[in-house]
């Protein structure tokens, strides 16, 4: 998914979900709140009703509040007054002056709803008249609401409708500035994307972002300069040692030449040839390794061209298997060859290749001085678009954590410790002509158990 449409998703879904949550807290609120108020007292119907109870009549005809009914109405600093069937008062406790002791039925009917001269009545009918409780003037509001019997049926559903209008007007808001938000972060992500591939950035962009942008074309400069520095250091380097590796060949090729005459020279004595001949042993093993070296300073830095073409690896494996046993290979060694399908086929070098197969099995060789059974085999990859050409033998085979370590260059920082035979750049070299194929190399070792090395190729 596009990471600014990622952004916007998640944004529309925290500001929705943050509506929401507001809301619920907001009515929670308010209702505790209320309920709050409401409960901090009795309200007054349920005085009026306990004034009912606490008013008595004796035996005399004499009304009487009780103590616990007296101290409610002091506490509210209300008052109450009894109206018989007449409209006359005959019994009030704490009635203020100016309240009149009469009441006609409209008068009534006036104030049993409302107010009774700006002060709030609350009534409650009795067998011998109407009780009648007043609180302090503007202490309680009283209003009457009048609505039709079909609206309010309706009102469950008016409230989800205007719930769903709610969230469709939140989400529309949250979209439109997710939206507004994400035409300055998308140049942004853009720009930040085209830095992990190692891509020129310049991002323009003065709004909120100004600053990241600044930052990230800064950094894309930085990156281009340091790119380019490498880069040409890289190549001053390979152009160095090819330079090198060519001014040792012609000397050392006279060395070779002049060494091997020698070597060859009857009438010169036997310890003058055997000197002669480790001149010329030593010589050929420099300039291989002035041979390796070049080639793998070349693959190191992506500079040796490569001349591909169709090669089928099972032909591939039996040259390599031949020319070891037609060179003379030590009695100490088999090497078997094993072809699962001859049509396989992959894209690549067949000189670089070759000297990749001709490597492993020189490894074999060289780390196995007692002898060891070597054996080549090819096979189509369970990856598809992949076959696998392996070289495995039966030797001493090696610590399994030291296996991403041989594949290092010899002597570079992260190289634990050096070669122990030969030059080290046997493995390296394996690996680079592999990764230049786009494929890879496999190792896999225990020790005594052998070392099997798979050069995994694409598929032509």
């Amino acid at each position: 998914m596009d990471g600014a449409a990622r952004i916007l998703r998640r944004f529309v879904g925290s500001t929705i979900l943050v509506s929401v949550v507001l809301l619920v807290f907001n009515l929670i609120l308010l209702g505790s709140l209320i309920f709050k108020e409401i409960r901090e007292g009795p309200s007054p119907e349920a005085v009026v009703r306990q004034l009912d109870g606490g008013l008595v009549k004796d035996g005399r005809g004499q009304y009487g509040l009780s103590g616990e009914s007296l101290a409610l109405l002091e506490a509210h600093r209300a008052w109450a007054m009894l109206l018989d069937g007449d409209g006359a008062v005959r019994w009030s406790e704490r009635l203020p002056a100016e309240i009149p002791r009469a009441y006609t039925l409209t008068d009534v009917a006036k104030f049993s709803r409302y107010y009774l001269m700006e002060y709030p009545v609350y009534v409650w009918e009795r067998e011998d008249g109407l009780l009648v409780v007043g609180y302090p003037k503007n202490s309680y509001g009283k209003y009457q609401l009048d609505f039709l019997v079909e609206w309010l049926r309706s009102l469950p559903l008016r409230l989800l409708l205007l719930l769903l209008c709610n969230a469709a007007l939140a989400l529309a808001v949250s979209v439109l500035i997710g939206a507004r938000l994400i035409r300055g972060i998308r140049p942004l992500i853009d720009g930040i994307h085209a830095l992990a591939k190692e891509k020129p950035v310049r991002v323009e962009n003065g709004g909120l972002f100004s600053d990241l942008s600044q930052s990230i074309n800064s950094a894309s400069r930085m990156l281009q300069d340091k790119n380019e520095a490498l880069k040409a250091r890289d190549e001053a380097r390979s152009n160095w040692i090819a330079g090198v590796s060519h001014d040792i060949r012609t000397p050392l090729s006279m060395i070779l030449g002049y060494a091997s005459e020698l070597e060859e020279r009857e009438e010169l004595p036997a310890e003058a040839r055997q000197q002669a001949a480790i001149i010329r042993r030593q010589g050929e093993r420099l300039r291989s390794l002035v041979s390796d070296l070049n080639l793998v300073s070349m693959l190191e830095y992506e500079m040796q061209p490569l001349q591909l073409k169709p090669i089928r690896i099972s032909a591939l494996a039996r040259q390599a298997a031949s020319d070891f046993l037609n060179d003379g290979l030590d009695d100490r060694y088999a090497i078997t060859v094993q072809v699962q399908d001859e049509s396989v086929l992959t894209p690549g070098d067949e000189r670089l290749l070759y000297r990749a197969v001709t490597n492993l099995i020189q490894n074999s060789i060289r780390h196995n001085p007692e002898g060891c059974a070597i054996e080549l085999r090819t096979l189509r990859s369970p990856d598809k678009g992949f076959c696998h050409l392996v070289v495995s033998d039966d030797g001493q085979g090696m610590p399994r954590e030291d296996l991403p370590d041989v594949v290092k260059l010899p002597y570079v920082a992260g190289r634990k410790r050096p070669s122990r035979n030969g030059h080290g750049l046997g493995l390296p070299m394996v690996a680079r002509i592999a990764q230049a194929h786009r494929g890879d190399l496999i190792l896999d070792s225990d020790p005594g158990a052998g070392l099997r090395a798979v050069l995994r190729l694409p598929l032509s």
